[in-house]
């Protein structure tokens, strides 16, 4: 947002300063062609990566209950499509529920911590120490307090999820340029006006780069809980291959978790981009 824009949305006298057309049109094109250009090197780096897997299993020949190549594991994956999509539905849910509760617990959290220091001196190490703790050692406790079903998978999730948020929120409120604030004093903002037009706009970079490595987290929370205690879900297929030393269908239930942590990631991404259009403006 520009500091006319800013003075316009608080009240005060705006003045006209407004990109033109054409430049905007310009860059639109442009920040698509770089997209596509990210999304295709990103293409290429992960079958690069899977080439280079299947072809280190096809020269040392490892034994099957070692290592398999992803062939072996693709093959699982279209043998047993319905298997695979059933079990991966029930964690996507697991690791929605967790990311949605985290982000908005997290940017709470954060918001409280910068705008009321009293409580940041007794609650941000105590938020420290608890993130220390090893989230498998967490999802006992969750399974007693909420049972064995999908409540107790969706709040270890979020308890992953949480934490970077709470940092993210925190120091994003905390870069707004201090000329700013004063401009909205002296053009007395309402404490609404302050936080919805200068202070949050500032956070949500910071915020959405939290909800990306959140996002990712919040699959494995999810998977966490399942190993602990899941009668479905790729947690508990992971479980049931290692129990069969089926490696097959353990890298196939790999392979999706990695393809849905990097789906929901670069939903946030997006959906980052839609909210802060004024960064790929300025690229």
């Amino acid at each position: 947002m520009t500091v006319p824009e800013l003075k316009s949305s608080l009240g005060a006298t705006p003045v006209v300063a407004a990109p033109s057309e054409q430049t905007h049109a310009t860059r639109r094109p442009l920040v698509r062609r770089d997209s596509l250009v990210s999304a295709a090197k990103a293409v290429v780096g992960i079958v690069g990566l899977l080439a280079l897997w299947q072809i280190a299993v096809w020269v040392f020949r490892p034994a099957e209950y070692i290592l398999v190549g992803p062939l072996a594991a693709f093959d699982e994956l279209f043998t047993r499509p319905e298997y695979f999509a059933s079990n991966a539905w029930v964690t996507i849910g697991e690791a929605l529920a967790g990311f949605v509760g985290g982000t908005l617990l997290g940017v709470l959290c954060g918001a409280l911590l910068h705008y009321w220091p009293t409580l940041r001196t007794f609650l941000y190490p105590a938020l420290v120490a608890i993130d220390t703790i090893p989230k498998v050692a967490l999802a006992p406790l969750f399974i007693v307090w909420f049972g064995f079903g999908f409540e107790s998978k969706a709040f270890v999730a979020m308890a992953i999820a949480f934490f970077p948020l709470v940092i993210n929120t925190f120091d994003g409120l905390g870069s707004v340029p201090h000329e700013l604030k004063e401009l909205a004093r002296i053009n007395k903002a309402s404490t609404w006006k302050r936080l919805s037009k200068i202070e949050f706009i500032y956070a949500l970079p910071s915020i959405f780069s939290g909800a990306k490595i959140s996002i990712s987290l919040a699959v494995g929370g999810a998977v966490v809980g399942e190993f602990i205690a899941g009668s479905k879900g790729l947690g508990f297929v992971i479980m049931l291959a290692n129990s069969q030393v089926d490696l097959a269908s353990m890298f196939a239930a790999f392979l999706v978790l990695a393809a849905i942590a990097l789906v929901l990631f670069f939903i946030v991404d997006f959906a980052g981009k839609k909210l802060m259009p004024w960064k790929s403006h300025a690229k």
